[in-house]
């Protein structure tokens, strides 16, 4: 069993690992786990009686399936999930980490401040949208987290709207505002959000629950994006807006509290 748990391991490490990199799943997550399961799948095929190279080859067969199933389980997953209470809290619509906040200056969504290039705000959300000046809070999701997107606030939907475009990768900054994209206009308590799900290189499908007019409660299911992809959040940018996340942080699909729209005075 040592044999082919050893060598099975070592195929799928070898296997494994540069697609969990290029899919940004974790190396040393990706490692640990592909270890993991080199030893149970080795120990499934010792009870077969195959060994060698052959029984090493069955090994690391057995482990890849196995990680596959564990990523499209976590992938395809959809948990219940529990909003928290306050009029004023915006939840965050996705899950995953926060990419961005950036604000709009005269409608320009500014993309890279080496290379100085912006885009207009309606590039982004193509959806005639009553902010004036925003907030954009981008979350991207990796193939580990859940992809149901869920309603930030409890609101109507003032437009639902889908627009076809490339399939680019989201490491080119730009393809955020080029790419095919669904956005989702609310409207809660006579201020507008917008939820924009953004498709990547390698999504091929965005869902939409909702319809224009339909009314929605916090933490609702609006729509799903499937396989890796990036979800932008529009908050207006009056003075009663605070946003409480920052990059890098994890966020939690209708659960995380990412902004509020009226703070408690002092």
């Amino acid at each position: 069993m040592l044999e082919i748990t050893l060598i099975g391991g070592l195929l799928a490490l070898a296997l494994g690992l540069p697609l969990a990199w290029k899919w940004e799943l974790g190396v040393a997550r990706a490692a640990v786990a592909l270890a993991v399961l080199a030893v149970i799948s080795g120990g499934l095929v010792a009870l077969t009686g195959a060994d060698g190279l052959l029984g090493g080859a069955f090994t690391a067969a057995l482990t890849l399936a196995l990680a596959t199933a564990l990523v499209l389980w976590r992938f395809f997953r959809d948990p219940e999930r529990t909003a928290p209470e306050g009029e004023d809290i915006v939840v965050s619509p996705a899950e995953g980490q926060v990419i961005y906040v950036k604000r709009s200056a005269d409608g320009q969504v500014p993309v890279s401040e080496k290379l100085g290039h912006s885009y207009r705000l309606d590039e982004l959300v193509r959806t005639p949208l009553d902010v004036g000046e925003a907030i954009i809070v981008g979350i991207a999701l990796s193939f580990l987290d859940v992809h149901v997107n869920r309603a930030p606030v409890g609101a109507r939907v003032v437009a639902q709207r889908r627009f076809p475009g490339p399939f680019r990768s989201l490491k080119d900054p730009s393809a955020v505002f080029v790419n095919e994209r669904s956005t989702t206009l609310l409207e809660h308590r006579g201020t507008q959000l917008a939820v924009v799900l953004i498709a990547s290189r390698l999504v091929r499908r965005i869902i939409s629950f909702v319809k224009e007019g339909d009314d929605v409660a916090i933490g609702q299911r609006i729509g799903a994006i499937r396989f890796g992809s990036q979800v932008d959040l529009v908050l207006p940018a009056h003075g009663d807006v605070e946003v409480l996340v920052t990059p890098g942080q994890r966020v939690r699909a209708g659960e995380t509290v990412v902004a509020r729209l009226s703070p408690p005075k002092p």
